[in-house]
């Protein structure tokens, strides 16, 4: 019976403390600022809101505009670490011409082409650019284009018989279909 006793004077000794802190809580707002009418109160609100929506609204703006000039920047650049990275191999090229003009050996020549297709290849390769295979190949529409047909009692029909133009790929979309030759299987 004690207990019951003691528990509503608890809970009133903790009400009569929660109602003087927001006592004093209001008595702080109203020496703050002077009473103000729920109308003037609505109206300050509202003021508020449209302050924040304004500013908001002028955030998302800006943010648009960045977003697209860091867009129209990076379109206008995106090819430059590839022109960079080709860039040595033309030069290679510029020399094998003028060596060309002055040299009498086509096999020094040949060489020098031969390296700067190589080197050509390497830098698509780390682009993720790679030659399509179509010699000896299945024709495939998706990665070939056919140009002509011919029979061929070596490689069955629907079989790619000689490649006339080559085909890349960079990861998994074609850059240029592979122009081939398409065999129509043996004469009849």
């Amino acid at each position: 019976m004690a207990e019951e006793q003691e528990r509503p004077v608890d809970e009133t000794v903790a009400e009569q403390v929660e109602e003087q802190a927001n006592a004093e809580t209001d008595a702080a707002a109203e020496e703050a600022e002077p009473e103000l009418s729920p109308l003037e109160q609505l109206q300050q609100q509202n003021s508020e809101l449209e302050d924040r929506l304004v500013r908001t609204q002028a955030e998302l703006v800006n943010y648009r505009r960045r977003t697209q000039n860091e867009l129209d920047q990076f379109r206008k650049y995106e090819g430059l670490n590839l022109v960079r990275d080709l860039l040595p191999a033309l030069d290679n090229l510029h020399r094998a011409t003028d060596a060309a003009a002055k040299a009498s050996d086509v096999e020094n020549l040949k060489k020098g082409v031969e390296m700067v297709t190589q080197q050509i290849m390497e830098t698509l390769r780390r682009y993720q650019v790679d030659a399509i295979s179509a010699q000896g190949e299945e024709f495939d529409p998706n990665q070939h284009e056919a140009v002509v047909q011919q029979p061929s009692e070596d490689v069955p029909a629907m079989h790619v018989l000689a490649e006339v133009e080559t085909g890349y790929k960079m990861q998994d979309r074609i850059v240029r279909p592979a122009k081939v030759v398409v065999s129509t299987g043996p004469a009849k």
